[in-house]
This record gives C-alpha cells, sequence and structure tokens, in this order.
C-alpha cells in the first residue's frame, strides 16, 4: 500500500524549511570609520573610502566576506549566536606565530540581533580601527 502525504502537510514544511534558512545571514553597511590618533581630515577620507560599502558575514561560522574580513590564516570563533535578547558576536585572533608578519591582529564583530528594528547596528574592530553601521538578514 502506497502512502502520500496530503499536499498542505508538504506544503507547510516546504514554507518551513525556507523560512528558518531565509534570513540567517547579516548583509551589512558601513556607515562610519574611526581609529584612534586619526585626524578628522583622515577619518574623513576613510569615511569617503568605506562609507556604503558592504560586507556580508555567515552567522553559522562568522565568516565575513566583502570589503571587510575577519579570517585570513585563522578562522573566526562565533562565542553568540545573538537572541532577541542579546547580540552577535563573533572572534578572531591571530598571532604573529600564525601568519600575522609583524604583529598580531584582533578582529571583534557585534551585531545587535536583539535590536527591535529590522536594521540592526553593528560595531567591527580590526586592531585599533572601528567600523559603525547596520546590518540586515538575508
Amino acid at each position: 500500500m502506497k502512502r502520500t502525504i496530503p499536499f498542505p502537510i508538504v506544503f507547510s514544511l516546504l514554507l518551513y524549511t525556507q523560512v528558518v534558512h531565509a534570513g540567517s545571514d547579516y548583509r551589512c553597511t558601513i556607515e562610519r570609520i574611526i581609529a584612534s590618533g586619526w585626524t578628522p581630515a583622515v577619518t574623513k577620507h576613510q569615511d569617503a573610502i568605506y562609507g556604503g560599502k558592504q560586507f556580508t558575514v555567515e552567522r553559522r561560522t562568522g565568516l565575513m566576506a566583502g570589503v571587510l574580513k575577519n579570517s585570513f590564516t585563522t578562522s573566526p570563533q562565533v562565542i553568540d549566536q545573538g537572541s532577541e535578547d542579546n547580540s552577535f558576536k563573533v572572534v578572531t585572533t591571530m598571532r604573529k606565530d600564525q601568519g600575522a608578519g609583524a604583529g598580531s591582529n584582533v578582529y571583534v564583530l557585534t551585531v545587535k540581533e536583539h535590536h527591535s528594528s529590522p536594521k540592526k547596528p553593528f560595531i567591527f574592530l580590526n586592531n585599533d580601527v572601528v567600523y559603525t553601521g547596520v546590518c540586515e538578514h538575508f
């Protein structure tokens, strides 16, 4: 006897799979960049270069791609997936002996997943340079 699954159940399962899969990663847009010791002219120049540029973040791995990256010879570590109560957080470190060259590097991304708007504020630290802007699920 051949059993078939009723169409409404199949449709519901497909819809659920698409909803769960869709919107898990981030597409982020840089709005501002600053670093300690920069003059206003340098900050303005860097804003002109990076302002409006985008990068993506794979939430499962924390891997960033696009104009900003957080993985060169070491892998990012997601330390919080984010929720309605907490921010998404990912950290990547690279010591000199891991290929950083002249010194070590630290990359930290925090996305306010719990922010009520579809546009989630972010801050990205690349050693002493800070990038801020907004991320959206895609």
